[in-house]
């Protein structure tokens, strides 16, 4: 699934430098993320989101289709595309939960000498 934030951002008529101080995300990384030179973590996304006063799956390729197919179909295909995103989120809490606990675990050096 792409991400169309430069088309999203450019329809707005804002600068990335506008996103950059609505959103918080540094230029450098902003402009990786517009230009898919890296991926971009559900909770930056949102910031961008906001940034854009936009819903998050807006800035999804094929957004306004889904959105006129769900009008056709049921409240299943939203809860699916809904789904999807939580999944994405969820792999990546995952990787930053075993990051942290891998800093949380004791090394042989850390271990206290008898007193």
């Amino acid at each position: 699934m792409q991400l169309i934030i430069k088309e999203v951002r450019e329809s707005k008529k804002l600068t990335q430098d506008e996103i950059v101080e609505l959103s918080g995300i540094k230029k450098r990384t902003y402009v990786d993320y517009e230009n898919g030179k890296s991926d971009i973590p559900l909770s930056k996304l949102q910031n961008i989101a906001n940034a854009l006063k936009v819903n998050l799956f807006e800035l999804f390729e094929g957004y306004n289709e889904t959105l006129a197919e769900m009008s056709q179909n049921s409240l299943l295909t939203k809860l699916q595309f809904e789904n999807e995103a939580l999944k994405k989120e969820n792999a990546e809490l995952r990787k930053d939960k075993a990051f942290l606990q891998s800093l949380l675990k004791p090394n042989d050096h850390d271990k206290s000498q008898p007193a």
